[in-house]
């Protein structure tokens, strides 16, 4: 008798161990690879690339401020997916500069072809010239310039700039988070009752009725179980307020990796963490749910929006 439970115990821990040590995909695989390339990248290397980034971020920002509120122009790419002939003057000079400065890089923005991204490069440039444009052309105040840089398609430097407050928000992987010349970090607060929560809804939600029910169904949900939840339309500053702690956590469906990569470091070298639905890393080319937090109350979110 003594026997059997005991066999039976060593079978129960041994499945657990089993379970445990399940094999790792290979895209987990791949990304672990990865992370261990960019351990090894120079960080005087980041530096400058940094210090690049942010000298051309400013520089078209405020470009943009002549035209904030009254662009000579506005087009449409979708019904409301709207951009200006200072979005695409904006990623014409950014464009310039960062290839001239770093000529063997990728470059993928916001109003370039797809065809602008290279797989074969290690690192790209991936840029939103103007993120917030309906803002921007309505003259309300919450727009930025965002440049990250991938390598392999991992997020490893990014630079916000919000010209309407002169304020940059920088980091790279190998750095603090900076708001600024000041080191920035989460918030800590720790339930998600008394948070509060970013959110936007893409460009689909006006033209799919599926996708924007569901999203519904997350904001409601996330109202319920927070302190507050609000809406201002520029993710990658979104990003950064969580980051400096203003807010406590963000989430959004179907995003653009311009939207995402510069804000994902900032977010991350300042004490926060960023996941798919699953908690697992995000991919910034999966246009999935992305959420992040102050880490503190990053499952409670994924529990709601599950």
């Amino acid at each position: 008798m003594i026997d059997d439970i005991v066999t039976l115990f060593m079978k129960s821990f041994s499945s657990k161990k089993e379970e445990v040590k399940q094999p790792l995909s290979e895209k987990e695989m791949e990304y672990m690879n990865i992370q261990k390339e960019i351990k090894e990248l120079p960080k005087a290397k980041l530096n400058k690339c940094l210090k690049v980034a942010e000298h051309i971020a400013i520089k078209a920002g405020k470009y943009s401020l002549k035209y904030f509120g009254c662009p000579r122009k506005v087009s449409k790419k979708g019904k409301t997916d709207l951009f200006t002939e200072v979005d695409l003057e904006n990623e014409r000079i950014i464009r310039e500069y960062l290839l001239k400065c770093y000529p063997k890089f990728g470059f993928y923005g916001e109003e370039s072809s797809a065809s602008d991204k290279s797989d074969e490069k290690r690192f790209t440039w991936v840029v939103d010239p103007i993120d917030g444009t309906s803002n921007f052309i309505h003259g309300y105040p919450f727009y930025c310039v965002s440049i990250g840089l991938a390598y392999k398609g991992v997020p490893i430097l990014g630079v916000v700039y919000a010209p309407l407050t002169d304020t940059i928000y920088k980091a790279h992987v190998k750095s603090k988070a900076f708001k600024n010349k000041k080191v920035i970090r989460v918030s800590d607060t720790n339930k998600l009752i008394e948070s509060m929560i970013i959110t936007g809804f893409y460009y689909n939600a006006s033209t799919d009725d599926d996708f924007l029910h569901d999203r519904m169904v997350d904001f409601a949900n996330m109202v319920k179980r927070t302190l507050a939840l609000r809406r201002d339309g520029s993710a990658a500053l979104d990003i950064c307020m969580v980051a400096e702690g203003l807010a406590d956590g963000f989430f959004e469906y179907g995003l653009s990796p311009w939207d995402v990569c510069a804000g994902t470091v900032i977010l991350k070298r300042a004490g926060g963490t960023v996941s798919n639905i699953n908690m697992k890393e995000y991919d910034i080319f999966s246009k999935k749910q992305y959420i992040a937090s102050n880490k503190k109350i990053h499952k409670e979110m994924i529990k709601v929006l599950e």
